[in-house]
């Protein structure tokens, strides 16, 4: 068998990991600069010049880039002209420019400094969960959407349809598409068909499944927690249908399918699986909606269902992907189908079922884990995330992952305290 991480591959990986974060630094700067250009043009009026009616027109003949893309250079280069702190950064190549357009989102002139500091330390995906729940600039100013669902009958009788849900309905459609997905396959007998508190009939309603997934093209019809994928939505929706027409008499749980809302100690509430939803929304569905809250408390723990059984429970399941903002717990990592949940510590050396040692990986990072290029250690309330070219998130307290490659475990710290001890004795 070939060993695929020598230290001739680790050597190459380092120096072109460099590589890539010195290019895209070098890259950010000059968007900066590009940005900077743009927004005197546009302020000096210079487009008349050079033969176009906007800026936006003589950025897409000029630079042969779309006519989206420079609008939005024009506009993002005009906000970002009113914030010195954010710009400052940006020009430093400290913060990406994706970032930037996230931040602009939000920013004021009071709240600037404090949501540029947050940026800096957290990836792009993690400072989205931390901006959840915060009211948008401008907020309310747009007229408000239209809530729809039309259908219409083709020439050849196919009928088509298109709509648009607002958030409590839409994450209700989302849960009944899971239902359905389950009923088509005629999976809910076999899920049903053991007592969950014993091992081993869990293990055969498992393995009775995976028979049937078999049969059906398992990779190409399982979508795991999430939602049905590809052409299998069509299926799930006439699963639904088939529901309603034979009054079932179980529903089956639908974990990360729930409508569920987070809401933190300081007041604000967001929807895990829809950071988009505004405030206004979530107020609705608390209101009038079905739905599940999961308070965070100062660590940033839902609850804990600790149990000394190896698989995962339905509730822990739903907590977990809750927690975690309904995907892969890896930093950086956004996948939210075929997600499983990962011990911590091995169940095979000790480790319990509860959520202080689960985390939601999806089958990627997972197999990340076990083949040894990513490692998960618990310290505490501290999960070190250690990759295998020498990065390391760290999530304290259960919050979200931040970079800090310098950061050790105690027992990492006391390795390394014995080795020197035995390097000057010898």
């Amino acid at each position: 068998m070939t060993e695929t991480n020598t230290p001739a591959a680790e050597n190459i990986a380092t120096s072109l990991t460099r590589e890539i974060e010195a290019a895209h630094t070098a890259m950010t700067r000059s968007k900066a600069d590009l940005l900077e250009a743009i927004r005197l043009f546009d302020c000096l009026e210079l487009a008349h010049e050079c033969g176009a009616t906007t800026t936006a027109q003589f950025l897409v003949r000029r630079l042969a880039i779309s006519s989206s893309t420079a609008y939005e250079y024009v506009h993002v280069a005009h906000r970002i002209g009113r914030f010195q702190h954010l710009a400052r950064h940006f020009r430093e190549g400290e913060l990406s420019y994706s970032t930037v357009r996230l931040l602009l989102k939000y920013l004021n002139e009071e709240n600037e400094e404090e949501l540029v500091s947050l940026a800096l330390k957290l990836g792009y995906h993690e400072l989205e969960r931390a901006l959840a729940g915060r009211e948008p600039e401008g907020e309310g100013e747009e007229d408000p959407p239209e809530y729809y669902l039309r259908l219409h009958a083709r020439d050849n009788g196919d009928i088509s349809f298109h709509g648009n849900l607002n958030p409590a309905d839409g994450a209700a459609f989302m849960a009944a598409l899971k239902l359905g997905e389950i009923a088509y396959y005629d999976l809910d007998e076999v899920l049903e068909g053991g007592d969950p508190e014993e091992e081993d009939a869990v293990d055969e309603a498992r393995d009775a499944v995976m028979d049937i997934e078999e049969t059906v093209q398992a990779r190409q019809t399982a979508s795991g927690y999430g939602l049905p994928i590809g052409r299998i939505l069509v299926n799930a929706l006439m699963g639904m249908v088939h529901m309603i027409r034979t009054n079932p008499r179980n529903s089956l749980t639908t974990p990360a399918a729930h409508v569920n809302i987070t809401a933190t100690m300081d007041g604000r509430a967001y929807m895990p699986n829809n950071l988009g939803a505004p405030s206004m929304a979530i107020a609705n569905i608390l209101a009038n909606a079905n739905m599940r809250v999961s308070t965070v408390d100062e660590t940033g723990l839902i609850l804990n269902t600790g149990r000394q059984f190896r698989l995962v429970n339905p509730a822990q399941v739903n907590a977990l992907l809750t927690m975690w903002g309904g995907q892969c717990a890896a930093p950086g990592c956004t996948h939210t189908r075929f997600i499983e949940m990962h011990h911590i510590l091995d169940w095979a050396n000790g480790g319990h079922t509860d959520l202080e040692n689960l985390l939601p990986l999806c089958s990627a990072c997972h197999s990340l884990v076990t083949e040894g290029y990513l490692q998960t250690v618990k310290e505490d309330a501290d999960i070190h995330f250690i990759y295998g070219d020498g990065t390391r998130f760290v999530s304290r307290n259960y919050s979200m992952a931040q970079r800090c490659d310098n950061a050790m475990t105690m027992d990492e710290y006391n390795a390394l305290m014995d080795e020197e001890v035995a390097f000057a004795d010898a």
